[in-house]
């Protein structure tokens, strides 16, 4: 049974960076631009299934003091992912019903992708928190980037865009409802780039991993 730990000694902030392998401490590679270059990964078709299940593996478990029979035994890898795609799509605070917006100011995964907001996520953090993301890169743990990424303000150049598109134009008249048609055009979401759909496709990986495995 493989577990994701907590280690205030390899990690001083004490965010899970380590998996149990039969008695062996496996470091895995967390941070937040890991986690999107997985998203990504995923909705990637230059790659065969096989591939995927290859170059995420070496993605998150990049340690080379990794054991290497630990990238042989193909019910670790299951293991790990299982745990790794619980642990990435987890939110202990937000519950989201249906089509509804959660409460307060926090996105819904459906009104955003990681891959197509990227340069107003990279804006926003910056206008918000100073922080730029581009020298944070394997230096910012991705629960740091989501507890941050949570905490974005209405002001913010992401929430605005956002706002736009969860924006029931029903519901307004005139050149403001002109207006708000030309925005959400403007800033439309390709669907299968929506986090929800990403979300969606973890799980689709984790049958593909059931799959490969099965003799």
């Amino acid at each position: 049974m493989l577990t994701l730990t907590r280690s205030a000694q390899s990690n001083p902030t004490g965010l899970n960076n380590e998996f149990e392998y039969q008695g062996t401490t496996v470091h895995i590679n967390l941070a937040y631009d890991t986690v999107l270059s997985f998203y990504e990964l995923l909705d990637d078709t230059h790659f065969s299934d096989e591939e995927k299940v290859s170059v995420a593996f070496r993605m998150f478990f990049d340690d080379p003091k990794t054991p290497p029979q630990f990238f042989n035994n193909e019910d670790a890898k299951i293991e790990a992912f299982r745990e790794i795609s619980h642990y990435i799509n987890e939110d202990p605070y937000i519950h989201y019903d249906q089509d509804e917006q959660a409460e307060g100011s926090v996105a819904s995964p459906k009104y955003y992708s990681f891959k197509q907001d990227a340069e107003a996520i990279y804006s926003s953090f910056y206008q918000q928190y100073g922080i730029d993301l581009l020298y944070q890169k394997q230096k910012m743990h991705w629960d740091q980037f989501k507890a941050l990424f949570a905490g974005l303000g209405p002001d913010t150049y992401f929430m605005r865009i956002v706002q736009i598109r969860q924006e029931d134009v029903s519901k307004l008249e005139g050149d403001v409802q002109r207006e708000m048609i030309e925005a959400q055009q403007r800033y439309a979401l390709e669907e299968t780039q929506s986090q929800e759909a990403i979300q969606n496709q973890i799980e689709d990986f984790g049958n593909m991993l059931m799959a490969i495995a099965k003799p």
